[in-house]
């Protein structure tokens, strides 16, 4: 056996040579190990499927008590207005979970095993993903505006339109609709149109510049009941959306839903946070994933792609989302509002590269180029990609929708269970996979 010792550069930049073997991935071990007497991934296995089956028994879990709580409320439009949250993690985040354990596995054994003061780095990066946790959990938590969701269904039961009797046929203008029959009428028109982008009121206008043209247009206001004026509207809006944090501040009237949100919402913040690091390391460690996971190198890809598949539409059920709440609601700003889920875009991008890496460089730059451009089509057509959410993802959906996406995630699983078709397909896609250059030679 033949190698040639090349300095091991760490992750600080400083260099670490090795007197056998070493290579060029930077934080690198320094010392000799060959990817044939590497320590078993038994205890990664362990500890990544633990974490795992907790994260996805809560996502279950979140959705069953929302759907048993609100059995008798019209459950089906809060599951769909809020798909983002009860619709996509039992459904594609547990498929993301079966997807991403052995990636996860394989992360969390080359850290403890071969990366240079790598079990030091996995707990304090284990400590940075617990503290994004925290911060963006405690963020939602104490923002302004509550879910609907969030209080109890008696006390929604309870709430009537003001005036009694206003909106609908009756011609008289609501000064606000009641909580439900605001999302009842919202679901029933959503159903029937693609979007709700022209009803979205902007209720804050710069006051250095002119009052908007739209302001003055008279359209059906979802907050009233009735065809209003930007202003009238904007007013209902704002009494709808005081009227769900009124009732909310009361404890009492909160849901079971509510305060379960205090453990699943942490759980499920944590879950995307890890899934983003773990196909940005993985992606980063590629040439040493390639060279001492050799026999897992197949694998892993064929998991991230249907990873990333999964967390695909996480982000338009956000923005369905926003834009329904907004219908009902007003928007502060006509600019598009930055969430979390916005970041899954460029990761998926990435993860796309790291695909196309292995038809060359030509084609890597294409995919680049085609991702760029994506990117500008989203940005520009912003509005056109929500109204499209709305009616496929979010409000507006039909039910059977949820049946499509648990179809669609077992058949993902299946592929990943039964990978040989699979791999057959991504070789007669994107080429045979590349040797690792690394590798030890003879």
């Amino acid at each position: 056996m033949t190698e040639t010792a090349i300095p091991a550069v760490s992750a600080v930049g400083d260099v670490a040579p090795s007197p056998t073997r070493s290579n060029s991935y930077p934080g690198t071990v320094s010392k000799s190990r060959s990817p044939q007497d590497m320590p078993p991934m038994t205890g990664a296995r362990i500890f990544v499927g633990i974490i795992f089956v907790l994260l996805g028994a809560s996502f279950i879990a979140s959705t069953a008590v929302l759907i048993r709580e609100f059995w008798e409320f019209d459950w089906p439009a809060l599951l769909l207005l809020h798909s983002h949250l009860f619709i996509f993690f039992p459904t594609l985040g547990l498929l993301a979970l079966a997807a991403f354990h052995l990636p996860a596995t394989v992360f969390t054994h080359m850290y403890w095993t071969q990366i240079k003061h790598g079990k030091l780095r996995f707990c304090l990066g284990t400590l940075v993903a617990f503290g994004l946790t925290a911060a963006f959990s405690l963020s939602l938590f104490d923002s302004g505006q509550r879910e609907v969701w969030e209080i109890a269904p008696r006390v929604l039961d309870n709430d009537r339109s003001e005036p009694a009797r206003c909106g609908g046929e009756s011609g008289i203008p609501c000064k606000r609709v009641s909580i439900l029959g605001g999302i009842g009428r919202l679901r029933t028109e959503a159903q029937t149109r693609i979007g709700l982008s022209k009803f979205t009121r902007v209720c804050e206008h710069d006051p250095l510049l002119e009052i908007p043209d739209d302001v003055a247009k008279v359209r059906f206001c979802f907050a009233a009941d009735v065809k209003l004026d930007g202003n009238a509207c904007c007013s209902a809006q704002k009494l709808y959306a005081s009227r769900i944090h009124d009732l909310w501040a009361v404890r009492e009237n909160r849901s079971q839903s509510a305060a379960f949100d205090h453990i699943a919402l942490p759980l499920k913040t944590f879950f995307v946070i890890v899934v983003i690091l773990i196909g940005v390391f993985l992606v980063v460690w590629r040439k040493l994933l390639e060279s001492f996971y050799a026999k897992d190198a197949p694998a892993i890809e064929r998991s991230l792609l249907v990873g990333a598949a999964a967390m695909l539409p996480w982000p338009f059920m956000d923005y369905a989302f926003l834009q329904a709440m907004q219908t009902l609601i007003g928007r502060s700003s006509p600019s598009p509002q930055p969430r979390l889920s916005l970041v899954i875009g460029p990761w998926a991008l990435l993860l796309l590269i790291f695909f196309l890496a292995r038809m060359g460089r030509k084609i890597e730059r294409l995919g680049q180029l085609a991702g760029a451009i994506a990117s500008v089509i989203a940005v520009l057509r912003y509005e056109d990609l929500n109204d499209i959410a709305v009616r496929v993802f979010g409000v507006g959906a039909p039910l059977w929708m949820v049946g499509a996406l648990v179809l669609f995630a077992l058949v993902c699983l299946v592929s990943l269970l039964r990978p040989a078709r699979m791999e057959r397909a991504m070789t007669k896609a994107m080429g045979p996979r590349p040797q690792s250059k690394s590798s030890p030679s003879t």
